[in-house]
Parts: C-alpha cells; structure tokens; sequence
C-alpha cells in the first residue's frame, strides 16, 4: 500500500455521484412497476392465458433485480461515504501528529528567523502555488515525417524515454522536415533550411516547457538529431545566465547523422553538396553539458558510415541499409551495446550500438524463394570479413565514440587475421546453410564472428584515431567554395534530367 494515494473529496464526490445513480434505479423501478405488472386481463383461450402469465412472471422477476439493485447501491454508497470519512480522519490526525512533532521545532526557528519571518512565508506562498514540475518528452520525426503521427511518438516514448524518463509526457514536435528534392510533394526547401527551421521550432518548444516549470527531453531521429545538435551548440555558446541548466533538458538521438564516429556528416567534414544546399556540419558535442544518449546501428549509413570509403562493398553495404533506418522506434534499447570512450572522458554523453546480424548487403538474395535464404547463410560469414575491412575497431587502445572520427583512404589489413577468418567464415557459412535447409540441427548454428557480428574484429591493423585525415583535409577546404554555387531549389523544377542529382541524397533521405 506504499504507491496508494486516496483523496478523500474526490471519495466523497464519488458518494455523490453514487447517489445520484441510486436516484436513477430508484426511478426507473418505479416507471417498470405499472408496465410490467398492470398487464391486461386474459382473453378466454388458452394461448392469452400464458402470454399474460408469461409477461407477468418477466414483470415480477425485474422488479426483484431493481429491488437487489436498490439495496446493493444503497450499501455501497454508505461504505464509499465511510472510507472517505475514514481516510479524512486518518489524514487529520497524521498531520496533528506531524504538527504536535515539529512544533517544538518550528518555534525555535522561527525565534532565530524572526526578522526574515515576512519574508518566509511569501516564499512558502509562492512554492504552494507552483505547480510539481514534470518532464516533457519533445518527439521529432526524420526525413518526410514533419508532424510525427501519435502512433510514431508511442513507440519513441515506450522505447527511447519511458524507461529513462518515467513518467514523461510525450508530445509531437513539428518542423519541415524536408529534403529537397526528394520531399517536393511536402515543400521546396532543402536540408540546410529545413534545419534551420527546425532549430527554431525545437527551441522554442523548448522555451515553452522550460518556461512553464518542466524539464525537457528531446528525441531526435535522422534529420532533427541534426536539428538537436545544432541546437545543442547553439546553447552552448550562449553565458550560462541565458541557457537551460543541465538539470532541465537531455537529449536522445538516433540515427543521428552528426555521430562523432560514424555519422556521415563527421566522416566527411565541412563538406557541402552544391546546388542541393546540404552542408556536413560538425559532430554532436560530447563536451555538451547537457546529458545525450546517441544510438546508433551498426552499418547505418547515417550514423555508421565506413571509415575507409574506397572499400566499396562497405559502401553499397551501407548504402541497401537505408532501407532499414526506419526501424530506429521498433528496436529494443535493452539489446544496445554501449562504446567505449576515451580515458578519461568525463562528459555527459553516453553512445550506444545496434548490433546488425544480417547483412543488408545480401537482402535481395535473401528475397529468393527456397534458395535465397540458404545461400545468403553460405557467404554472409566471408562477405562481413571484406565489409568490415572498411571500418575500424572499438576499444581500448582502439576507436573511441566521444572522438570525432573523419574518414580515411586506406586500412592496412592485418593479412593473418583476414586469411583465418575467411578461412572460419566458409566453414561457418557452410554450417549456417545447412541448419537453413534443415540437415544439420538449429543446436550447430555459429555463435561467434564472422557470422555474427562483431565490435573487435582485428581485421585492420589499428593506424590511430586522428582527427584530421586527407579526406577531412580536402571536404573542409573545398567545402567552402562549393557553398559559394548557389542552390537551385527555387528555380529548377525535378525533372528525369535533373533526377541524377538526388543520388547523393540516398544516405540522407531517411
């Protein structure tokens, strides 16, 4: 009985209520009687005389009811009166008792307080007043998903804030989230300035809350974690005096395209796709005073993008797990991974990954009726061997998450390591295949890497984790000068001649 709460005038508004229902069976009791017991007299055949005597029974039987009804109601209203009464009279005495044990007390303090006494109580006035303050749980959608649908901020809530944040109060923010041009049927405006739309959007729902006492959490996917994180930047160059305190806001970011390492937009920094407008900006703050949980799924193209893009099997790898970036709401955050970070990190940014068993690289094969899947099983184990050649490791002495990673041109292959496990990968793909066909048992399935995946694969030899490299060198000199090319959104309409610009999009457009 620790969680129960009872509120003795909502009890005896509840009596009353209660009453008022008794009142209604009483009436309609006293309406049934004459048309259910006056029945006319029976005509002189035997089939009036047991109509007459069947109506008659029906009659009396209801009136029986309404009469158990009457008696049953007129308890429960005595009982539901008395446990308010009850209840009443528990809280008067808990709070004499309460009053009786500080008294003592109370008095000295306010002999030691005595010239602040005025003051004092306008500020216990003021606290009465207030109303408890509550968390509200900001929700925004990606790409194509400007006014997030109550069924999509459900399953945010229930899987990003609920088990963090109990209790929170989830609602839908709205922003552009356009991306032109392949959001031409939402509107014409392309990604820098649907974000920055939506950083004024986002801040001033954030205001809002703040400002009528509550603490906020916002959940960003996709396009508005970009939105988050500028907004997160933006606060944080603001003097403290003029910012939220850490205390009432945090962060939940998924999919986000400025993870520090695997974000696309940190892979390739500074970079601008002309005549599009979409500028890489910069990677999530983990110096953020803010507390910011990111996650991230492993071959993601948004937030796991390859390291070493000249691996082109990692590429198109990434590039088929598009059409996965929009399960993000349906993933269980129980089965997450956390990063490691760097020693001696003391931010407050927590990083998360989802672990990917099937590769997307193989989903049209595994489409193939009968044959598909069994095949798939046979290479899956080889084919993560060369796709993961194009990213690196996590762990100590390895990559951390809190490090803005931007890509590389070259691994150096560790050739013993890959040599063994291909050689492992054919006879786990071997295995996995025939489990599929059912010759062998489900008991014999691969349990370890390279069937399943892997965080530590020791397929590259390990080169550092610098934060500057020839690729973010040539994206952030040239990206400048590409911003100068003006965008194109407003004059040229999506045509089939201009419908190859959009490829660059596809990692972007969840």
């Amino acid at each position: 009985m620790t969680h129960l709460i009872a509120a003795p005038e909502m009890m005896v508004s509840a009596a009353t209520n209660a009453v008022k229902i008794g009142s209604a069976i009483s009436a309609a009791g006293a309406a049934a009687a004459g048309s259910t017991t006056n029945v006319l007299a029976a005509a002189a055949d035997e089939v009036s005389a047991a109509v007459a005597n069947l109506f008659g029974t029906y009659g009396r039987e209801l009136q029986a009811a309404l009469t158990h009804a009457t008696a049953f109601h007129d308890e429960f209203v005595q009982t539901l009166a008395g446990a308010a009464t009850n209840y009443a009279q528990a809280e008067a005495a808990n709070a004499a008792a309460v009053a009786n044990a500080l008294g003592g007390l109370n008095a000295q303090v306010q002999s030691l307080l005595a010239p602040a006494a005025a003051d004092v109580s306008t500020a216990q006035t003021l606290l009465a007043a207030a109303p408890a303050a509550s968390t509200a749980a900001l929700v925004m959608g990606g790409t194509f998903d400007p006014e997030p649908f109550p069924f999509y901020v459900s399953l945010i809530n229930n899987s990003y804030i609920q088990p963090f944040f109990p209790g929170a109060n989830p609602t839908g923010v709205s922003y552009p989230a356009q991306l032109w041009p392949l959001t031409i049927f939402q509107g014409n405006l392309t990604l820098n300035e649907s974000v920055a739309q939506g950083m004024v959007d986002l801040t001033n729902a954030i205001n809002s809350q703040i400002g009528s006492g509550n603490t906020v959490v916002n959940f960003g996917f996709s396009q508005s974690a970009v939105v988050a994180t500028n907004v997160i930047t933006d606060l944080m160059a603001l003097p403290p005096g003029m910012r939220p305190d850490p205390s009432q806001l945090s962060f939940v970011l998924a999919g986000n395209p400025s993870t520090p390492n695997g974000g696309i937009f940190t892979r390739f920094p500074g970079f601008h796709i002309p005549f599009l407008d979409v500028t890489f900006t910069e990677a999530t703050p983990p110096n953020s005073p803010y507390p910011t949980t990111i996650y991230a799924t492993q071959y993601d193209p948004a937030s796991d993008f390859p390291r070493y893009p000249l691996n082109f099997l990692a590429d198109l790898n990434a590039i088929m797990s598009t059409g996965r970036h929009d399960l993000y709401p349906n993933l269980d955050v129980n089965h997450a991974v956390q990063l490691p970070t760097s020693p001696g990190y003391n931010g407050n940014t927590q990083y998360y990954m989802f672990m990917t068993k099937d590769l997307p690289l193989l989903d049209p094969l595994r489409a193939v009726p009968f044959i598909g899947e069994p095949l798939a099983e046979l290479i899956q184990p080889d084919l993560r061997v060369l796709v993961d050649l194009g990213y690196s490791d996590w762990g100590n002495g390895q990559d951390y998450a809190n490090v803005a990673t931007p890509a590389s041109l070259f691994p150096i292959p560790d050739p013993f390591v890959v040599g063994r496990e291909l050689v492992d990968g054919t006879v786990k793909g071997v295995q996995a295949s025939l489990v599929e066909l059912g010759v062998l048992p489900q008991a014999v399935l691969p349990n370890e890497y390279p069937y399943l995946p892997s965080l530590d694969t020791d397929v590259n030899f390990y080169l550092g984790q610098p934060s500057v490299t020839e690729v973010s060198f040539f994206t952030e000199a040239v990206g400048p000068l590409l911003e100068l090319i003006p965008r194109i959104n407003h004059i040229l309409p999506l045509t089939p001649l201009t419908l190859p610009l959009t490829l660059p999009l596809i990692p972007l457009s969840p």
